[in-house]
């Protein structure tokens, strides 16, 4: 790598895995190569999962909230020497899962007007291997809550395309979506992985450690064909003070949230539903894409016995004041079942806003 801080930019929708993959990223980076790597995170929102999850793992986070990198483009440059000024040698920044024109609107930009600052890695972007094929196929049948449009644009501007999850399909599934892949950008490099094995994390790795950089021509499309797929979804984000009068065992609470959530909507209405409860001591993340829930990360004991913090961002198919009822419903069963009490910090609830970009770069 060169003297400059190394910059990889993770695109991808939403229940992806972006964020246990830069985190698996980050680990293998810090502990088997000596780098010091930091993440800036990203959301509609104003409180983010990944984020806490992200600096339990023991790393310096920043967030960019109330919309995509490309709105605040600004903030987004400022928070990354932020980080350079401590000395961070790779920052891994992670999109909005909605993200749109990453390549013309922030990579571009990033790596034309700062190339004295940051190496920009090839353009990544992270496609969930459960989904891909539902997402790539020309043939299925699609309805009015069918949101494919804004995934399948997203591979089209990658350089690197990160197949995640791959452990859950077949190898043949695998083969077929790298051959759609193809299809779609044929100079991207693809790379299959998974969280539960980290297979390939270190040819990924490799490619951070590199010196090669981004280097596509951005060709951007226009943000109005996917606004109407994105008003389509809820938006849900909620903080909670959780102080447990007994031990709260964390795992049944999380998995209770999930399936409260899925018996509501129903697996095709649900797009990615995450929680994480955590406290000095431990935590545990977990998370829904459509019928696929999984453990993300459990740090010490599955018990929170001090008081803690759970955090909740809900990304469904459904009005908002719909997914705000349904999720106050859920969280108000809490403190009865689980022998605690709950304090708002903060709660909202919207569809997404359109991206309106500072900086746009055309081929």
């Amino acid at each position: 790598m060169t003297g400059k801080t190394r910059f990889l930019i993770m695109g991808g929708y939403l229940g992806a895995g972006k964020t246990t993959l830069a985190v698996n990223l980050a680990k293998t980076l810090r502990n088997f190569h000596d780098k010091s790597v930091s993440m800036i995170t990203n959301d509609q929102g104003d409180v983010l999962v990944d984020t806490e999850f992200s600096k339990d793992a023991g790393f310096d986070v920043r967030e960019i909230l109330g919309g995509c990198f490309c709105t605040n483009f600004d903030n987004f440059v400022s928070s990354a020497r932020t980080l350079v000024s401590g000395k961070m040698d790779i920052i891994i920044a992670e999109a909005i899962g909605t993200s749109t024109n990453i390549m013309s609107s922030v990579v571009a930009p990033l790596r034309s007007l700062y190339p004295d600052e940051f190496s920009v890695a090839p353009y990544t972007v992270a496609v969930d291997c459960i989904r891909a094929m539902d997402i790539l196929s020309g043939n299925k049948e699609r309805t009015g809550d069918t949101v494919d449009l804004i995934p399948a644009h997203q591979i089209k501007e990658a350089e690197l395309v990160i197949l995640t999850k791959s452990d859950a399909v077949s190898p043949d599934t695998v083969k077929m979506i790298e051959t759609e892949v193809k299809r779609i950008v044929p100079d991207a490099e693809i790379i299959s992985t998974s969280s539960q094995d980290l297979r390939n994390v270190d040819r990924i790795v490799d490619i951070i450690l590199s010196d090669r950089v981004s280097s596509r021509l951005p060709n951007p499309e226009d943000g109005k064909k996917f606004a109407f797929e994105k008003a389509k979804l809820g938006w849900y984000s909620g903080t909670y003070d959780i102080i447990p009068e007994d031990r709260v065992d964390m795992y049944a609470l999380a998995t209770d949230m999930m399936k409260g959530v899925a018996k509501e909507y129903g697996v095709d209405s649900i797009v990615h539903v995450k929680v994480i409860i955590s406290c000095k001591e431990s935590s545990a993340k977990m998370s829904l894409v459509r019928e696929a829930m999984q453990v993300d990360g459990i740090y010490g004991s599955r018990f929170l016995s001090s008081p803690g913090k759970l955090v909740l961002n809900a990304r469904v198919i459904s009005p908002p004041k719909k997914l705000e009822k349904t999720m106050r419903s859920l969280i108000s069963g809490i403190p009865e079942k689980y022998n605690a009490k709950l304090e708002k910090v903060s709660e909202s609830c919207f569809s997404p806003k359109p991206e309106s970009p500072s900086h746009f770069f055309f081929e």
